[in-house]
Order: structure tokens, then C-alpha cells, then sequence
């Protein structure tokens, strides 16, 4: 797949840290930067700020999930079936509504998501169309939230049950 000119600065950048001695590796999921003396690197820059090493990816903010799928980056699902988990056992314990887990999986993937992709390119993975990408992140986030809406569902049931 081509590679957008925006996202070619952001993995020249990560090869060059590479070249430098920096190591780049994934485990469960989530990106770790290390310098070449091992330390680990911040990839998402300071407080309320699109600095890191790499940038932010505006893309991957909004639409984090379709280029996800393009990648077969699976990571990104797994963390929205545990943040949808939280949000709904947070709702059920104090009765409140949380609704920040998008947000906050989407700042998490736009800073990522430079790493991912150069890993990508550098493992060879063959990126899906569009289209396919598009269909199979809605697939993939739908199979992500069953669980959250079976909690629900569940929880409802019983306190229907409860208060008749």
C-alpha cells in the first residue's frame, strides 16, 4: 500500500532512531521506544501535547479502528473490549455514565500508530483495501463490545428481576 507523504516523515523519523540505536518493540500490544542506552522514550510527547518522537497521527485519531484493520493491528480491539468492560462495570457500581475510553484509545492509537505502521512495513505485512478494512473494523469493534452489552444485558435482567 502507498504510504502518505505525512506518514513517510513520521517513519523516516522512527528509522533514523532505529539507526541510532534506539530499539522498537510491541508487547501486548502497546509500543515501547527504548534509546540506545535502554532507557524507555515517551512516544506521546508531554502534557496535553502531539510531541513525541514520531508525531501524532491525526488519521489514526479519527479513525483509529479502520486503520487497525488495514494493519492487522488486533491490539486496538482487545483494548476497546477492556475499556468497554471498565466503563460498564464503572456504570454498574456507581450508577454513572463514563463514555472517555474512545477518547482516550484514540489519543492512545494516534501516537502508536507511526510505530505500528513501520513495524508493518518493516515485517512486510500486506496492508487489506480499504473497503475490506473499513467492513472488518466494524466486525472487529462489534465483537469487541459483546461483552460490555452481555454485562449489561445481564445486569438489567437481574435488577428487572429484583425490583418486581
Amino acid at each position: 500500500m502507498a504510504v502518505s507523504p505525512q506518514m513517510q516523515t513520521k517513519l523516516d523519523k522512527i528509522d533514523a532512531l532505529v539507526k541510532d540505536g534506539y530499539t522498537l518493540s510491541k508487547s501486548r500490544g502497546f509500543i515501547s521506544l527504548k534509546n540506545s542506552h535502554g532507557k524507555d522514550v515517551n512516544i506521546f510527547g508531554g502534557f496535553l501535547s502531539f510531541s513525541g518522537p514520531a508525531g501524532f497521527s491525526w488519521i489514526a485519531f479519527f479513525f483509529a479502528p479502520i486503520v487497525c484493520a488495514q494493519i492487522k493491528e488486533k491490539s486496538f480491539f482487545n483494548l476497546l473490549c477492556v475499556l468497554a468492560l471498565i466503563e460498564t462495570v464503572a456504570s454498574i457500581l456507581f450508577n454513572i455514565e463514563i463514555s472517555v475510553g474512545g477518547l482516550l484509545l484514540s489519543f492512545l492509537y494516534a501516537n502508536m500508530f507511526p510505530y505500528y505502521r513501520y513495524m508493518a512495513v518493516k515485517d512486510g505485512v500486506e496492508e487489506l483495501p480499504k473497503v475490506t478494512s473499513i467492513v472488518l473494523s466494524v466486525i472487529y469493534s462489534i465483537a469487541a463490545l459483546i461483552p460490555s452489552f452481555a454485562l449489561a444485558f445481564i445486569y438489567a435482567l437481574i435488577r428487572a428481576s429484583l425490583s418486581q
